[in-house]
């Protein structure tokens, strides 16, 4: 009983795994496969490529645009990570607890943003930041204030899209804490309170770290979005590239679509799908760690 079972992959399997196997190939593996092999070319999407080995990569270390992306990738990931990781915890413990009046609807509230495509997230916060008639400088005059272009500002637009994310990626993180609070054994709540356990004790030494799976998950998920982050910054600066805004995915939109060097990007692109694969790894170890640890 305690040894592994034994699993016969026999010719039925592949079968009926052909169609999935091909979809991956063709929309995930190759695309990966084919931006690599156009990252050693010099390419402007019209006159035939031409072999340059690394100098997209070395153009890269030499590129000012480049180190701002990385910059704004990790201020962004710096100040969100936490953000959405407690309040994630904090909605879920509200919405966990049944004597809160109207906690549906306030699960409604909170899901809201993640059943909301980005690109939608994205023109809703447009038109909220609107410097002639969004709903934020009309407050803002009210109160005495005077309206603000928020987002063609490069000291607050940043801001914006950390906002933005949490908004869209916070039912996300709420709902794994939910599901991690809703899988905890009561039993073991109720013999922490026998042992004499005032309510912070509880949370600190017995659901704190039950939910120390969940808090992988959401740790490994939410990084992975804001490592990646495009959607709102894309729709936020519809009109003009916002260099100032500017975040590795974006990055490769720009190069590759405004300054057509598609061989750059392409590097570029692939300078990011390795790092978001390393971390990656390395946090799907950790969580394949933490469930045998269970």
């Amino acid at each position: 009983m305690g040894g592994r079972r034994k699993y016969n992959l026999n010719k039925d399997f592949f079968f009926l795994m052909t169609p999935a196997f091909t979809l991956l190939f063709i929309f995930i593996i190759y695309p990966i496969l084919n931006t690599f092999y156009l990252g050693f070319f010099k390419w402007d999407g019209f006159t035939p490529p031409e072999f340059v080995g690394l100098q997209n990569y070395a153009k890269m270390l030499d590129y000012s645009l480049f180190w701002t992306s990385i910059k704004n990738n990790l201020f962004i990931f710096m100040i969100f990570l936490p953000l959405v990781t407690l309040l994630g915890l904090g909605f879920a413990i509200l919405l966990h607890n049944k004597e809160v009046v109207g906690r549906n609807v306030l699960r409604g509230i909170v899901m809201l943003g993640m059943v909301m495509p980005l690109t939608v997230v994205g023109i809703v916060w447009m038109l909220l930041l609107d410097p002639r008639s969004g709903i934020i400088n009309r407050v803002l005059e009210l109160l005495g204030g005077s309206p603000r272009a928020w987002i063609q500002d490069p000291s607050t637009a940043i801001y914006f899209v950390i906002i933005g994310s949490l908004w869209a990626w916070g039912g996300f993180s709420t709902t794994v804490f939910l599901a991690g609070l809703e899988g905890i054994d009561k039993e073991i709540l109720e013999a922490s309170l026998i042992d004499g356990a005032n309510p912070w004790q509880k949370f600190r030494y017995v659901i704190l770290p039950l939910l120390k799976p969940a808090l992988i998950v959401v740790v490994t998920m939410s990084s992975i979005y804001i490592l990646k982050v495009f959607d709102l910054i894309f729709v936020l600066s519809a009109e003009s590239p916002p260099l100032y805004l500017s975040v590795l995915a974006y990055l490769v939109y720009y190069e590759a679509f405004f300054r057509y060097r598609w061989g750059f990007a392409a590097a570029v692109a692939t300078f990011l799908t390795i790092s978001v694969f390393v971390f990656s790894i390395g946090m799907l170890k950790r969580m394949i760690e933490e469930r045998r640890g269970y």
